[in-house]
């Protein structure tokens, strides 16, 4: 009898203690599904008040307003902290080096007020993008505020545009390829005044009014189906000012300058078309020396192991039907018999100019500017003393003459003139 009750309260015991732990067990679980349903309706909840009551921007980087975004918020509000910066070096008028910190909001979060509006940034960057076009880093800034308020954005964006577009407009702005889009080459330059290129009678004025006409000439252009786009080769020996002249008008006009390079290793024909089917507004493209980038029609250019970017390719850019309307295109070459002539044919080049080496003009305008101390007799003998070699001479060659006897007497100018053949190569004349 006793073993018996004994039994009996030992299983009474056990079946008491098993019920607690089941029941611990069911509590637990039920407060473990309490707390994920309580966590997913309050998910529910922000998801629905984001999406209902949030308005949010998001710019990647292979959008152009995306570094205007940067400059705006950097520039106009001092609430923000926590930063990431740029250091641009430049050199002033004394020759001094000087360092210029460009700042913008670091990875992360960042909040600040616009208009009564209390806007969130965050920055997101992750490690790197890969497509088409190579390997490159992927950013994403999104803004977001309370409220049904679009014109928020708009607002904001309309504003970051503006203060990138007069920035850019403060001076010549170089621009380069990066990847598949456009991106500002450093601090816009002072612009070039065309009173400083110094070329034959003519050729400055021929080549600004035609692009004025280009460019008042918009309407004529749709009004009759034509692609608004125009194309100028500038030929003949290398240092007599057809780069020079280009960042003039670039100047003059108030346009940006956009410079390609077609030996770049990492450009494909797929990205040539893609940048100049997105060519900022107020730009000029530039090709330098486009002579050198192509041996043949074949395609093959002269960069050993290269043929990513073929002449058909360069073709189809220029005008094909992704090709940017209100382009103005420069190419340069030393060389314009090795061009191909379906690379300059009408259409692709409607304005062709030689820029050769000094005529007498050029000679006697270029003394008058360095040696603006000389008569009208100094002139007239510094040109028939140059003459009198029977050499052509080039402007860059000349105004390097200039630039070294800069501090020399005039006589001493005079008697040195042959200087300026010295350590030469021979100069190509064909025009």
């Amino acid at each position: 009898m006793r073993s018996t009750s004994s039994e009996r309260l030992k299983h009474i015991a056990v079946a008491t203690v098993s019920n607690k732990t089941v029941s611990k067990v069911v509590g637990l679980v039920g407060l473990s599904l309490a707390s994920i349903v309580i966590d997913e309706a309050i998910g529910l909840i922000k998801r629905y008040v984001w999406r209902n009551y949030v308005t949010e921007l998001e710019v990647s980087n292979s959008d152009k307003s995306y570094n205007w975004l940067l400059q705006w918020i950097s520039k106009h509000n001092q609430q923000l902290l926590h930063f990431s910066v740029t250091t641009v070096s430049r050199n002033t008028e004394t020759a001094h080096a000087t360092s210029k910190f460009d700042y913008s909001p670091n990875a992360g979060e960042h909040m600040f007020k616009y208009k009564g509006h209390t806007i969130r940034v965050k920055r997101d960057r992750s490690t790197v993008l890969s497509n088409e076009y190579g390997s490159r880093p992927f950013e994403t800034l999104n803004l977001s505020t309370w409220g049904r308020n679009r014109q928020v954005m708009n607002e904001i964006l309309e504003e970051a545009r503006l203060y990138a577009m007069s920035i850019m407009e403060s001076g010549t702005t170089l621009m380069v390829p990066s990847y598949d889009v456009w991106h500002n080459f450093g601090e816009p330059r002072a612009p070039r005044s065309l009173s400083s290129v110094i070329l034959d009678e003519g050729v400055i004025e021929n080549i600004l009014k035609d692009i004025h006409n280009f460019v008042n000439d918009k309407s004529w252009y749709l009004d009759r189906g034509i692609p608004y786009r125009r194309g100028y080769l500038l030929y003949g020996p290398p240092g007599c000012g057809k780069t020079s002249l280009i960042m003039a008008l670039a100047g003059d006009i108030k346009y940006n300058l956009c410079v390609l390079s077609l030996n770049d290793s990492k450009m494909s024909d797929d990205q040539l078309v893609q940048l100049m089917g997105e060519v900022p507004s107020k730009s000029f493209v530039l090709l330098e020396d486009v002579d050198a980038m192509f041996a043949n029609r074949d395609g093959k250019t002269v960069i050993e192991g290269s043929t990513k970017v073929t002449l058909s390719g360069l073709l189809n850019a220029l005008d094909g039907v992704v090709s940017s309307e209100g382009r103005i295109l420069f190419m340069t070459t030393n060389y314009v018999d090795r061009l191909d002539s379906a690379l300059i044919r009408s259409g692709r080049v409607d304005f062709k100019q030689y820029i050769g080496t000094c005529s007498d003009h050029q000679l006697s305008q270029m003394f008058i500017r360095f040696r603006p101390e000389g008569t009208e007799g100094d002139k007239k003998r510094f040109v028939e003393d140059i003459k009198k070699y029977n050499k052509p001479v080039n402007p860059a060659h000349l105004q390097e003459f200039f630039l070294v006897n800069r501090h020399k007497e005039l006589n001493y100018v005079f008697e040195h003139i042959n200087d300026l053949w010295q350590n030469v190569q021979d100069i190509q004349l064909t025009e």
